[in-house]
């Protein structure tokens, strides 16, 4: 039993702060939380003092990737992957939806999933709570591929041994990708198995037909065109949530010059995750090839878009749950840092519209429910004990997000140095 005495409290939920608070953790919960007035450490409690800090709930990622790097991996891929997850936590990140893994790394991903549920494996201590999502449904041409109504049913049928937490699908504007009946019916189907759906889009003609079809969220923002009024209303009427992932459009363009954050030290901290990427981008030969390569030029209008889109859904209450992008097939999508990317989103939030307080609910309670993760994303009696301890307040500056002095999951202090590999 541990008592964190002294410290300001943001619950996640978007109430008011609760200043010299006490936050009491038995078996890894939440027993007590209140101002220290009212609430004081039990008999036999571990006391932390935590005086002049500030207690959030952690981050929760819902989308996120923990696929390696196969440019350099030819397999097995565990280690990479632990060491990804690992390094998602030391940056304050508790918790992760994996949106679709690739079909060589999908058994290792549900592998280290399962065993972290079992309280054994590399990731049971020190690593997010994983959550995931398998192989991505999308066009696939052939007799074993998806093409068909009844070829999306199978596809999402696959998916119900392996106990998947959601399912993705996948539109990207182009003549193959899955025609509408075929997106319905794999909703449909997911649904019946009692499991969530995403869809990935760029194009408003496709975030319109998966919200027709029943889509449960849209993973990235819109980035082509103005969002009308009338996908706004009907995505309130049919509570569809949006995950903007902002600083993935950023990544995607960003390194045609040598960034800032490649000397910041909270950024460093992440190298031993980091640094087969940060050489890569470091290289002026990348770096002009980024200059001059007219498919990544075109994301810096799309990121635009995004983020014009962005506030009236936020004006309109649209249900919005922070997620990055991060980590997703490295050798091909470079610069997507697991940790830091999700402070970068955070940011980018707050200069799209939301205010610190929204930015930090979207990234905590919010993330919890839209992802459906149980027992995480507030903090409050009965809720697992994932906290950051920060030396500063967000709501003055969310970048005070990234002034962590400590990470807690389930009440188990984080080793803030344990990203070399697997235990």
């Amino acid at each position: 039993m541990i008592a964190l005495t002294g410290a300001r409290v943001i619950d996640g939920t978007g109430a008011a702060p609760i200043e010299q608070a006490t936050v009491v953790v038995t078996n890894g919960r939440i027993t007590a939380i209140g101002s220290s007035s009212t609430v004081t450490p039990p008999a036999g409690a571990t006391v932390i003092n935590v005086a002049g800090k500030t207690i959030i709930p952690g981050l929760i990622n819902s989308h996120a990737h923990i696929d390696p790097d196969i440019s350099v991996n030819p397999g097995p891929y565990r280690d990479e992957m632990v060491r990804r997850l690992k390094t998602y936590a030391i940056y304050g990140v508790t918790s992760i939806m994996t949106l679709g893994f690739e079909t060589y790394d999908e058994p290792e991903g549900f592998y280290l999933r399962d065993t972290q549920r079992l309280g054994i494996g590399p990731v049971a201590t020190d690593a997010p709570r994983l959550y995931a999502a398998g192989r991505p449904i999308l066009f696939r041409p052939g007799p074993t591929g998806t093409e068909t109504a009844d070829d999306a049913r199978i596809d999402v049928q696959r998916h119900v041994p392996l106990r998947a937490d959601f399912i993705k699908l996948h539109l990207d504007g182009v003549p193959t990708d899955l025609k509408p009946d075929v997106v319905a019916a794999a909703i449909d189907e997911s649904h019946k198995h009692n499991m969530s759906t995403a869809v990935h889009i760029v194009y408003l003609k496709d975030a319109k037909t998966a919200i027709a079809g029943g889509v449960d969220v849209i993973a990235h923002s819109v980035r082509d065109m103005d969002i009308d009024a009338a996908t706004i209303a009907e995505m309130k009427r049919r509570n569809v949530a949006l995950i903007p992932t902002l600083v993935r459009d950023r990544s995607v363009f960003i390194y045609e010059n040598l960034p800032d954050f490649f000397k910041d030290p909270f950024f460093l901290r992440g190298m031993q995750a980091y640094k087969h990427e940060v050489d890569v981008l470091s290289d002026p030969a990348t770096q002009q090839r980024y200059r001059t390569n007219a498919g990544i030029q075109a994301s810096k209008p799309q990121l635009a878009q995004g983020i014009k889109n962005l506030k009236p859904l936020i004006d309109a209450g649209i249900t919005i749950a922070m997620g990055s992008d991060s980590g997703s097939i490295p050798d091909r999508n470079l610069g997507r840092w697991v940790g830091y990317n999700e402070h970068a989103e955070l940011e980018m939030l707050v200069q799209a519209g939301m205010t610190p307080m929204q930015a930090l609910v979207s990234a905590t309670s919010t993330a919890a429910r839209v992802m459906k993760i149980d027992g995480a994303g507030s903090l409050q009696t009965g809720k697992w004990a994932d906290l950051v301890v920060l030396n500063a307040n967000p709501l003055t500056d969310i970048k005070n997000t990234r002034q962590i002095d400590s990470v807690y999951i389930g009440g188990r202090k984080v080793n803030m140095a344990g990203v070399a590999g697997t235990n």
